[in-house]
């Protein structure tokens, strides 16, 4: 078992810097899940733009699905990654006021010592997060639906 560290006093200043270097990670995370998102948009749109009439429909919708389903993995690992620094933040913040230095700068997101509680998170609770089931999911919607049309001999 690991033995704790505490001292009577943390300087505002070493706590200021480590709240500071965590969310600078969470504003990295949310930075790259909003590319995620507008780089899933503009592919998509070349793929339709640039798409000559005479290739088949059925290729179109394959490269988009990948497409989307790539982005969605990828965002949803940011937003992993956002919360679990989110949680960090809030630990740095209770354990260093109570005098605690155990992990000081410590930016590993996956560290369980650092959790006030055990909150279960895991990639595919993040993919079907809010923030990520009504875009992600809606194109793949759109797609099913666009492929069940095809199939029962419309468009």
């Amino acid at each position: 078992m690991m033995k704790k560290k505490y001292v009577k006093n943390i300087s505002t200043k070493e706590l200021h810097k480590e709240i500071d270097l965590i969310q600078s990670c969470i504003n990295r995370m949310s930075k790259n899940s909003f590319s995620c998102k507008s780089w899933n948009l503009t592919l998509i749109a070349g793929v339709f733009a640039l798409t000559p009439e005479k290739i088949n429909n059925w290729y179109i919708c394959i490269v988009i699905f990948c497409i989307d389903l790539c982005f969605w993995w990828l965002d949803s690992f940011f937003i992993l990654q956002e919360q679990k620094y989110r949680d960090k933040y809030e630990w740095v913040i209770q354990k260093r006021l109570e005098g605690n230095i155990d992990f000081l700068y410590n930016l590993d997101p996956n560290n369980k010592n650092m959790n006030l509680e055990d909150k279960k998170r895991n990639q595919f609770k993040a993919i079907c997060s809010p923030t990520l089931l009504p875009m992600y999911g809606g194109i793949a919607i759109l797609l099913v639906i666009f492929i069940i049309i095809k199939l029962n001999g419309g468009v």
